[in-house]
C-alpha cells in the first residue's frame, strides 16, 4: 500500500486527496533545514556585526566627547593605525602565535585528562566521592597564586604555560563531561547491551553522540578559558606572546600597545567560538532530520 501511494496509484479504501497531500508534504519537506541552516549562519553574523557596531560606536563617542583622556583610551582611528603598524612589523603575529600554540596545548592536555577522569568518575559513583574534595580545593586556589610555583618548578618554555592553561580548563571540562555522560539515558545503555555492545562501542557509538551538546558547550567555555590562562603564564614570566606584550607595554606606558594586544585576544577568542559553533552546527546535523 506504501509503494502505491509513493507512485501516485489510486487504492480502494485511500481517496486520492490524501496521495496528493502526501505528495505535497514530502515536496515541502526539503526546504526546512536549509532555511533552518541559513538562519543558524546568518544569527551569528549578524550578531558580531552588532556587537563590533555598538562596541566602536560607543568608542567613538566616549573618545568625542573626551569623557577620557587620549593617553589611557586612544581613538578607534588610532587604535586601527596602530594594530595595522603591529601587523606590519610581524611582532602582533609572532607573539599571536606563541599564545595560540600555548592555549591548544592547555586545552588539549586538559581535554586528556578531564575525559579519562570524567568518565572514570561517570561510571564509578564512589570515585566521584574520593576525588571531590582534592577538585573543590584545586578550584579554591587561584591560578594566579599556583603560576609563579609552577614557573619555578619548570622554567620560562612552553611547558609551563601548557601547564597552567590546562589548571585553568581542566575544571569546567571535567564537569562537563561527566555532566554530558550522565545525561544519557540507562534505556541507551540496556538497548547497547542486548546488541552485545563492548564499553568501547557503547562509548563511540550511544554516549558520545548523545551527550554531543553538552561536550561541544564545554568545548566552546574551555578555548576560551585556555587563552586566559595562556596570558596568566605569560604575565609571570615569558619573552614572547601576547601575555607578554601587554605587561611589556604597561612597564614602558605603551597604551596603544596593550589595546592592540587586548584586541587580538578578544579576535582570537571570537574565532574560536566560532569555529566550534561551526563544528557543532555540522556534527549535530542529525537532530534538524
Amino acid at each position: 500500500m506504501q509503494e502505491s501511494a509513493r507512485r501516485g496509484q489510486w487504492m480502494p479504501g485511500r481517496e486520492a486527496p490524501d496521495v496528493e497531500l502526501v505528495q505535497e508534504t514530502r515536496g515541502a519537506e526539503p526546504p526546512l533545514p536549509r532555511r533552518r541552516r541559513r538562519r543558524g549562519v546568518a544569527l551569528p553574523v549578524f550578531s558580531l556585526l552588532l556587537f563590533t557596531g555598538l562596541l566602536y560606536a560607543a568608542w567613538e563617542l566616549i573618545s568625542l566627547a573626551h569623557v577620557v583622556p587620549d593617553f589611557i583610551l586612544p581613538t578607534p582611528l588610532q587604535m586601527a593605525q596602530d594594530f595595522g603598524l603591529e601587523l606590519s612589523r610581524g611582532d602582533l603575529l609572532a607573539n599571536a602565535g606563541v599564545t595560540l600554540q600555548e592555549a591548544l596545548g592547555g586545552f588539549a592536555l586538559a581535554g586528556v585528562v578531564a575525559g579519562v577522569l570524567g568518565y572514570a568518575i561517570a561510571r564509578l559513583r564512589p570515585l566521584e566521592v574520593l576525588v571531590a574534595p582534592f577538585i573543590a580545593a584545586s578550584q579554591a586556589i587561584p591560578v594566579v597564586a599556583v603560576a609563579p610555583i609552577i614557573i619555578l618548578l619548570l622554567g620560562a618554555g612552553l611547558l609551563p604555560k601548557v601547564l597552567i592553561g590546562a589548571v585553568v580548563v581542566v575544571f569546567p571540562l571535567l564537569i562537563t563531561v561527566v555532566t554530558g555522560l550522565r545525561g544519557v539515558g540507562r534505556d541507551y545503555h540496556d538497548v547497547a547491551r542486548v546488541f552485545g555492545a563492548s564499553r568501547l562501542q557503547t562509548l563511540l557509538l550511544v554516549e558520545l553522540p548523545l551527550a554531543a551538546p553538552t561536550l561541544l558547550s564545554g568545548l566552546k567555555l574551555g578555548l576560551t578559558l585556555s587563552i586566559m590562562g595562556a596570558v596568566v603564564g605569560e604575565f609571570v614570566a615569558a619573552d614572547s606572546g601576547l601575555g607578554f606584550m601587554i605587561s611589556n607595554a604597561v612597564g614602558n606606558f605603551e597604551v596603544s600597545t596593550r589595546y592592540v594586544a587586548l584586541i587580538a585576544l578578544a579576535i582570537f577568542s571570537i574565532a574560536l567560538f566560532g569555529l566550534v559553533t561551526l563544528l557543532e552546527r555540522i556534527l549535530l546535523r542529525w537532530q534538524d532530520v
